[in-house]
């Protein structure tokens, strides 16, 4: 045989415990060391494999260390047991692959006190193949039990995995559990948010949570393909999805259902032009009033003609309405939400802002109010029970005092779980929605169809088309939003016809609009009109933007 004394040692710890206590890797690579100073073997590279590296980083590593004793020539391989190199049937074929190559290339495996090679004896065969099988049968066992405790965690509605951004891991009664991270929470919501908007991407949202401080646990920005799986995880609404499968949830939920399945919809709408027969902006956007159904399109001389189905008797002989006629009606409508003085629009968001900013602040301290009583009364009937082992109390008084701790910590956690989580994600989109407001009868000539229906449902309630008349209706917030743009209108009309009977008010203008206007103009906005028009109290409430501070 040769006299090849390079040797490499490959050590792996065989569970996480192991790992954890930090001496398994180092003790056998100790034993190793030793055990080729005995037998004359010069090491020539050490290669470890931590149980905590995921499948795949070890298979590569193990197939690295292989490689290396393949292109270097090494004929020794050192390893503690034979369950430390082979883990599953693949790695022992190409263990008995390398061994059969080369009569010289030796397996030393040094507390099984087993030297494999090309001439080995059939029973030390046998027992290479022995030890091979049981090793396979120690990491089916392992994985057949972390199925059993994976299957268990989804059936109490736990992800056995780490959670996406938005959520931290916390340990309650024993238990690891997922909850919403006060830290990450509303930049995720206000991310699912913006990308609703017209102008946003996948791309742009990438860019805002980099912005808003959101990274990977490594502390990198999320790539465009991390932005999606969380666009996409529906862990945010409550479904654990593993393994390909969806189960229901237990975590708390920090994005609406709603929000969820319309962010999906305009992230998978993005098929080949080829595939739309007619892309038109109003497409499932208006209904029939007489029959219910909804208005579909057609292309007729290079426009589009739409109406419903004609399945009613009032509907049939119905002439079609042009497209470029219905979109007029929209245009006129999102003109109406257009108010005369943007400066004024400025400041209404801005009073908005910073009267949320101090809303907020004293929703947290009631939230961290309750969970301080729970916590108290939790540590109170701890010490009742305390006192009942110890004989201080008796049982009928321990009794007594813990079913009344016990209902008062109930009644604290269902006002808990009934508290506005969502409130600041509501005030985000309700402040976006004004914003797109200003800019929609803009963006709806400039946009592409997709974000012209983007448009539409944000800001419409519904369409409807009756006895060729088409009826477009706000909703609850862009309805309180064009009256209040109309009021300003007419404020605004009324002061230009003084002006033109007062020179001396001209000196006073700034972008089409007096001191005393411009005061009256945010008195409408965010609180109540005044014949006083001196610098308004903000009022919250005037604007319905669903949260009372």
């Amino acid at each position: 045989m040769s006299t090849d004394s390079r040797a490499v040692i490959l050590a792996r710890v065989s569970s996480k415990s192991q790992e954890d206590e930090g001496y398994s890797l180092d003790s056998q690579v100790k034993l190793m060391r030793g055990y080729c100073e005995s037998h004359r073997l010069t090491v020539d590279r050490v290669f470890k494999i931590a149980e905590s590296a995921s499948k795949s980083e070890q298979r590569r590593i193990f197939q690295k260390a292989m490689n290396y004793i393949e292109t270097q020539s090494i004929k020794n391989l050192i390893v503690e047991k034979v369950d430390r190199h082979v883990r599953n049937l693949h790695d022992a074929v190409e263990t008995h692959d390398w061994l059969m190559a080369d009569e010289n290339k030796k397996a030393h495996f040094v507390k099984d006190s087993l030297v494999m090679h090309k001439n080995s004896r059939s029973q030390e065969w046998l027992n290479w193949g022995i030890r091979v099988v049981m090793a396979k049968n120690y990491i089916d066992n392992l994985r057949e039990e972390a199925m059993k405790g994976w299957a268990e965690k989804l059936a109490q509605g736990w992800l056995p995995a780490v959670p996406p951004v938005g959520y931290v891991t916390v340990v309650e009664s024993g238990k690891r559990i997922h909850v919403p991270d006060k830290k990450t929470t509303r930049s995720v919501q206000k991310a699912f948010d913006l990308y609703l908007q017209p102008d946003q991407s996948i791309q742009t949202i990438a860019k805002k949570m980099e912005h808003m401080g959101l990274t990977t646990r490594k502390g990198r920005p999320f790539s465009k393909s991390n932005v999606q799986s969380i666009l996409t995880n529906p862990f945010y609404i409550g479904i654990n999805r593993f393994n390909g499968k969806d189960y229901p949830g237990a975590q708390t939920p920090i994005i609406r259902e709603e929000t969820f399945k319309r962010v999906q919809q305009k992230m998978h709408r993005g098929r080949p032009d080829k595939y739309r027969r007619h892309d038109v902006a109003l497409k499932g956007l208006i209904s029939c009033v007489n029959c219910g159904g909804q208005v579909t399109w057609q292309l007729q001389k290079g426009r589009y003609y739409g109406s419903c189905q004609r399945r009613s008797e009032g509907c049939k002989g119905r002439k079609y309405i042009r497209q470029d006629t219905m979109e007029v009606r929209i245009m006129e409508r999102l003109e109406k939400l257009v108010c005369p003085s943007q400066d004024v629009m400025e400041w209404v968001l801005d009073s908005i802002r910073i009267d949320f900013a101090q809303s907020i602040d004293n929703h947290e301290e009631a939230q961290a109010a309750i969970e301080s009583n729970i916590k108290r009364l939790q540590a109170m009937d701890d010490r009742l029970y305390d006192d009942k082992l110890n004989g201080d109390i008796t049982l009928e008084r321990y009794r007594q005092k813990h079913d009344d701790l016990s209902n008062q910590i109930s009644q604290f956690q269902e006002e808990l779980r009934t508290f506005d989580v969502d409130i600041e994600r509501r005030h985000h989109h309700a402040v976006s929605i004004i914003e797109l407001s200003q800019k929609a009868a803009q963006f709806y000539q400039e946009k592409e169809t997709d974000e012209k229906r983007e448009i539409l449902i944000e800001l419409f309630e519904k369409m409807t088309i009756e006895n060729d008349v088409i009826s477009v209706n706000y909703t609850k917030l862009t309805k309180a939003i064009a009256q209040k743009s109309e009021e300003s209108r007419q404020i605004m009309i009324s002061q230009k016809s003084d002006d033109r009977t007062d020179d001396n008010d001209k000196n006073n203008r700034r972008g089409g609009a007096t001191l005393g206007s411009e005061n009256e103009l945010r008195s409408i906005w965010l609180g109540r009109r005044d014949s006083n028009p001196r610098m308004p109290v903000p009022k919250t409430g005037a604007l319905p933007l669903g949260h009372a501070p």
